[in-house]
């Protein structure tokens, strides 16, 4: 009888873990589930993972699974799933999770050995969901400029970093710009309008560039924008596009129109500058000798 309650409990117990946990083995076979697993799971006649999730993913896991068993060491994955592609769910849990784009889930694969001999792996599924988006907003707001949206200084050196170790033998350009007698601007319609001018020039730097360049806000009025896989040539064309946008378009804050300006400066990645502050000083040099030679 004692032997029964036991059995019982912890029957109940394992089905209310919180997270999913299956026993599969070396051929993605799953032996045993238990846990959150969803109601409509009714796992059919010798199930593998490829039931639960999309072929890639699957494949995924099962090399992440058989490095476990090959070095008897715990591993861990990070994978995110979109509601379609969770095969296992009906058609009520997908229309429940309608207003979810995707979930994120941290898998850990430990490897087991049955007193046969036989390897099995304990994969114990969590959903990271709500963490996961909690850390990636911090991360954006972390890197991002409070006033325009774009990259703050620091993402931007990083990001200017990285692209630099990355793009030993590419062209890289880098421009530095900045919008002419700001402080003018900031004297006729005071510092909380001025920030609109520096907002609007921010949006059309960000709309003249590809998906891949990225944009920063450096300090002030000041901008930087690198160019990956761009030459010298190609970049002053992007600067001239972008400088004629913003002489072209007025901002009108608190009654009063302007027309912006700005000064810009460009450097090319060469073997003769090999960090971001030479690159940058570079281009920094020309944006204050465009400044020197007449503004705009």
């Amino acid at each position: 009888m004692v032997d029964m309650q036991r059995e019982e409990w912890l029957s109940t117990l394992l089905s209310e873990l919180p997270d999913r946990h299956l026993l599969i083995d070396k051929n993605g076979l799953i032996i045993e589930s238990f846990g959150h697993i969803p109601l409509s799971t009714a796992l059919s006649d010798n199930p593998t993972i490829n039931t639960l999730l999309p072929p890639s993913l699957a494949e995924q896991l099962m090399q992440h699974a058989l490095h476990a068993l090959a070095s008897g060491e715990l591993k861990q994955f990070r994978y995110s799933i979109s509601p379609c592609q969770q095969l296992q769910l009906s058609i009520e849990e997908l229309e429940s999770l309608s207003n979810t784009e995707e979930r994120w889930f941290e898998s850990t694969l430990k490897p087991l050995t049955r007193t046969n001999n036989a390897p099995y792996i304990l994969w114990q599924e969590k959903d990271i969901t709500e963490a996961y988006l909690h850390e990636a907003e911090l991360k954006r707001l972390s890197e991002t400029d409070e006033l325009t949206g774009i990259l703050n200084r620091r993402a931007f050196l990083l990001a200017l970093e990285n692209e630099m170790k990355q793009s030993q033998k590419q062209n890289v350009a880098c421009l530095m710009i900045d919008i002419d007698h700001f402080k003018e601007i900031n004297d006729r319609v005071g510092h909380l309008s001025g920030d609109e001018v520096i907002t609007q020039v921010a949006h059309i730097c960000q709309q003249s560039i590809r998906s891949n360049d990225y944009i920063g806000r450096l300090g002030g009025e000041e901008f930087g924008i690198v160019l990956p896989n761009t030459s010298a040539i190609e970049a002053y064309s992007t600067a001239e596009a972008i400088r004629t946008s913003i002489e072209s378009t007025p901002c009108t804050v608190d009654g009063h129109t302007i027309y912006p300006t700005v000064s810009i400066g460009l450097a090319e990645l060469n073997p003769t500058v090999t960090s971001v502050r030479e690159l940058l000083v570079q281009a920094d040099k020309a944006m204050y000798y465009s400044k020197q030679t007449g503004r705009n």
